[in-house]
């Protein structure tokens, strides 16, 4: 054996065995059945349960409650039955406004939701041998005054008044009295509240939603009882009944935003928030900072970062936009959280400062925050690889020099 040949065999070897301790580990690591465990594990157990029955930890607190995977039935899809996998996607991706259900789209890559989405069908029988087909949602029609009249007497003639009253407020003469397939009591929705309807908010959003019903509650599908021009014209007047206007595409285009956030009369200041954040400043009631447990990431004052137990909260207005964080702040839902501030709850004052400060914590748009989670092992078994490169590497020049010696 020459020299050249030791400088260029040991290495070679050493990539062998790296590649024989690692490459099973990556295998193991995307096996569907444990990936997808996992990531429910991570991000949805809390809320839906380790069943999937929508009783986790967290579900108590919630309104509305999480969703019970077991039932097979679906709030929110573009069928009239059972969601397609885009559905359900779709859900996980954008989250659902008005609710603490997240977009999770900055945490989970397309491969990891379809998992997700997978893992989800799992919890029943329901999808089993059936392909659900989406509806066709035809491109609307311009909006005219004709249209919204119609829209208007359909709405009278429907009964949508009985449960979203005469001015679309939510406040029908039914409206304390509905519950879901669930038994939980549910709102009818607020109409004059532009931009938080749960399956979207532009008019194509609402002409589904007409056509194929809001699956487990009292809203009805009307594609059997109204033509296509008076779906139409019901989903264009139900969107006048808010001060916005509607000003997208569908929901498959929709850029996530849901239009006004919620106004607060307490003046609000970011500076204070990231103080009442970092413990700079102490909360009123002795509620612990934040940062005792969180990092927030893209701000000077606090680059080196929080505490490690809690999710980075850099992100948290992007995933749970301004109306989610409001429940939250005010909430606290997670029962990691609860015994800690719900003795000492944030002070409306308080909460109008911290949730400043996450939003000024927004990236721009063309900006992407890129997180990377290496287990534990994985790291092992690539220092155990290059360490075999360094030894073997090693081992080929002590042979190539004793050889030279021999000669």
């Amino acid at each position: 054996m020459n020299i050249r040949h030791c400088f260029l065999s040991a290495p070679v070897y050493g990539l062998i065995l790296f590649s024989l301790l690692y490459v099973p580990k990556l295998e193991s690591a995307t096996d569907p059945g444990r990936s997808r465990a996992t990531l429910y594990k991570e991000y949805c157990l809390v809320c839906h349960g380790d069943k999937g029955d929508g009783n986790g930890f967290a579900a108590k607190f919630l309104d509305p409650k999480p969703r019970d995977f077991t039932s097979g039935k679906y709030k929110i899809r573009s069928t009239t039955s059972l969601p397609t996998d885009d559905d359900i996607n779709r859900v996980i991706t954008k989250g659902i406004p008005g609710t603490l259900m997240p977009a999770f789209k900055q945490d989970l890559d397309e491969q990891e939701i379809s998992s997700l989405v997978a893992h989800i069908k799992d919890f029943t029988d329901a999808f089993d041998g059936e392909t659900p087909e989406p509806i066709t949602i035809p491109n609307p029609p311009p909006k005219t005054e004709e249209l919204l009249a119609m829209g208007e007497r359909l709405y009278v003639d429907g009964g949508c008044g009985t449960c979203h009253g005469q001015s679309g407020k939510g406040d029908g003469p039914s409206a304390e009295t509905l519950q879901d397939e669930w038994g939980y009591s549910i709102r009818p929705y607020d109409f004059t509240i532009p931009g938080r309807m749960k399956g979207g908010s532009t008019v194509s959003d609402v002409y589904r939603s007409f056509v194929v019903g809001i699956g487990g509650t009292p809203m009805p599908a009307y594609g059997e009882i109204f033509t296509e021009e008076e779906n139409w014209a019901l989903a264009y007047y139900a969107l006048s009944l808010s001060d916005s206007d509607d000003d997208g595409d569908d929901w498959g285009e929709d850029d996530d935003d849901w239009g006004e956030e919620s106004s607060e009369t307490v003046e609000r200041d970011s500076n204070i928030g990231r103080d009442l954040v970092m413990g700079v400043k102490p909360f009123e009631n002795g509620g612990p900072p934040c940062m005792g447990c969180h990092s927030v990431m893209g701000e000077k004052a606090i680059a080196s970062g929080g505490g490690p137990w809690g999710p980075d909260l850099t992100i948290a207005h992007q995933k749970f936009k301004e109306y989610g964080l409001s429940i939250f702040l005010e909430t606290i839902p997670f029962p990691t959280m609860g015994p800690l501030y719900h003795p000492r709850p944030l002070t409306e004052e308080e909460r109008g400062h911290v949730l400043a400060f996450l939003i000024s914590m927004q990236q721009p748009d063309e900006v992407q925050v890129v997180t990377a989670k290496v287990l534990s092992h994985y790291t092992l078994t690539i220092l155990i690889g290059l360490l075999g490169v360094v030894l073997l590497t090693l081992t080929g020049l002590i042979a190539g020099k004793k050889n030279m010696e021999l000669k």
